[in-house]
């Protein structure tokens, strides 16, 4: 999620791009609100679709964003209409901001679209309502709380290569492995093995990152885009006998590459799914 920008007057913070089939999430909402209005209360308004809200709690911020006191949660979503969550934004004195943390659910049952790869469905509008003292209202922000499904290339770029998601130096060198090429036109098979131990060294790169929460849920996602059907991670084209083809010579990298190898097949082994535990087995340590 993305840092919150302290000045806005509603913002709303959540990972957009999940892997197919996720079925639960979280997001963050944080409320500022004019202490000096007396005319008019705030209301944060939750609207929601098919998703089913599991867990709302909130608290308090004073201006420096720390919080004043414990969070408070909500065992129950009051109202007449189920659809529907109203909640009061009575900030107490001192406090600057409030701050929402929600905790959503979908039921595959309810639509087939739910869940499905390269579908997208709206989960919540968030919206911040003032009510002035003689009782109209005014919807004076609104935000949307989506879901967007998608393979494990498709969460990478979308949600940890985004700018500020991913601490350095660990989002430069996902960026660059990213970036690599996954396939090759050279007329020269021993520039494929170049640009195999290339992006090989990359995926070092990663690996050697400091630990953390970010880096192993990166690890696990690298590891289900290299098994997906289809990825051409791995694989090189081979065209011999192009007439651009020039002779050149390469120097010896194959004690390199195959330690290199080794190591990116220890990783498919550690990280392939426990559900799955064939997949990592169509990958030998010499690469096919």
């Amino acid at each position: 999620m993305q840092p919150a920008d302290e000045t806005e007057a509603l913002h709303v913070d959540f990972d957009r791009h999940q892997l197919a089939g996720t079925v639960r999430g979280r997001a963050v909402v944080r409320v500022r609100v004019d202490p000096t209005d007396r005319q008019s209360r705030s209301v944060l308004r939750l609207r929601r679709f098919l998703s089913r809200l599991v867990e709302f709690h909130w608290r308090d911020l004073d201006a420096a964003g720390s919080p004043l006191g414990p969070a408070f949660e909500a065992a129950a979503l009051p109202g007449a209409d189920p659809r529907q969550f109203d909640h009061p934004v009575d900030l107490p004195a001192g406090a600057a901001s409030r701050e929402y943390h929600l905790e959503w659910a979908l039921d595959p049952a309810d639509h087939p679209r739910i869940g499905a790869e390269n579908d997208e469905m709206v989960l919540f509008r968030v919206q911040l309502v003032g009510i002035e003292a003689d009782g109209p209202e005014t919807c004076e922000h609104q935000k949307l709380i989506l879901i967007s499904w998608s393979d494990a290339d498709g969460v990478l770029r979308g949600t940890w290569q985004r700018p500020g998601r991913t601490p350095e130096p660990l989002g430069r060198a996902l960026t660059e492995l990213l970036g690599a090429p996954e396939r090759h036109g050279s007329t020269c098979g021993d520039c494929h093995l170049h640009l195999e131990l290339d992006r090989l060294l990359l995926e070092d790169a990663v690996w050697a990152c400091q630990d953390g929460p970010e880096l192993e849920e990166i690890r696990r996602l690298l590891v289900l885009r290299e098994l997906q059907p289809d990825s051409g991670v791995v694989g090189y084209d081979t065209r011999r006998g192009h007439p651009e083809h020039r002779p050149h010579v390469h120097p010896d990298i194959a004690e390199e590459l195959a330690a290199a190898r080794g190591r990116h097949h220890a990783r498919l082994l550690a990280y392939a799914p426990s559900e799955q535990p064939g997949q990592a087995s169509h990958t030998n340590p010499d690469g096919h």
